[in-house]
């Protein structure tokens, strides 16, 4: 018996768009993303794209074929598009290297598939999806098990193709903080077998995230990690910028509690192109130029008490 993993979907894609696909592991996902590229038919009801528009998907599979090139993998997007003699044309090329150019692998174009890293080796299968040369591409978990780095460097290259080249981009990813911050669009997958869709700033502060992911010890509204003032100790925080902000992470992350009308002051400010922190009680001022040292000069301080 057939059983449907979502219901009465009345889903919806545009032209330079960039869409993020969310929710829970084993929800479906990867099956509504191949049934919407073609690879199986829907239980009911059908999926419509516009006249001569094409998909160009790129699932998780592994290559199998590791001996061949990049170039080799990328002219494979040309396949669909060729003759019977298999005979690459001039625009062919043109096409190729257009698509080379777009994910920064010109200098890994001669190196063989078991040489790349997990981030090059998806990078070159987006290569290869670009040289199909579709309105319409599909990837599943392009980020999954990659660095900071490659996750970062391939939501911006498919957010500026979305904008750039008015490509329709639709992506599962569990990467929360990366679609929060380059979304278009969230399709988030519901317990009950639906789908909610919005631009992410309404879905944070509306609470529908947290409705379905029931974060434990994370504040999807402030980006944080929800830390126990512990110490019992005020710390009344001056400064501006980044230096603030981090500076405010490590002492919550300590265990201290952030309050303007503590006794107990910490200014953090740059001088000379160098932070310089502040401790102040009554008349003693004591500078630190690192916070790992004010950390530990307070700890002392605590303790004497």
């Amino acid at each position: 018996m057939d059983f449907p993993l979502f219901a009465e979907l009345n889903l919806s894609l545009h032209s330079g768009e960039l869409v993020c696909f969310m929710g829970s592991n084993g929800v479906g996902k990867t099956t509504l993303i191949k049934t919407l590229a073609g690879l199986q038919k829907p239980l009911h009801g059908s999926t419509e794209f516009p006249d001569n528009q094409s998909v160009a998907l790129v699932l998780t599979d592994r290559i199998t074929s590791s001996l061949m090139t990049v170039y080799d993998l990328v002219t494979y997007g040309r396949y669909p598009y060729l003759n019977w003699d298999i005979s690459l044309s001039p625009k062919d090329y043109e096409i190729i290297d257009n698509a080379i150019l777009q994910v920064h692998l010109e200098s890994l174009v001669n190196k063989r598939l078991y040489e790349l890293s997990d981030g090059q080796l998806q990078m070159a299968m987006l290569a290869k999806a670009l040289a199909q040369n579709t309105s319409i591409l599909f990837l599943d978990e392009p980020t999954a098990h990659l660095d900071l780095n490659n996750r970062v460097e391939i939501m911006n290259i498919l957010r500026n193709l979305s904008r750039t080249a008015g490509k329709t981009i639709l992506i599962a990813t569990h990467e929360l903080d990366l679609a929060l911050q380059t979304a278009d669009r969230i399709w988030l997958a519901t317990p009950d077998r639906k789908i909610l869709q919005g631009i992410p700033e309404d879905l944070v502060l509306d609470g529908t995230f947290d409705e379905i992911f029931q974060f434990k010890g994370f504040d999807l509204k402030t980006g944080k990690v929800s830390h126990e003032a512990y110490r019992k100790v005020n710390i009344h925080l001056e400064g501006n910028g980044y230096e603030y902000l981090w500076t405010k992470n490590a002492f919550e992350r300590n265990g201290y509690e952030i309050n303007s009308s503590a006794v107990l002051k910490v200014s953090v400010a740059q001088k000379d192109h160098k932070l310089i922190w502040t401790l102040s009680k009554g008349n003693e001022d004591l500078s630190f130029f690192s916070l790992a040292e004010l950390l530990q000069s307070l700890e002392g301080k605590i303790l004497k008490v």
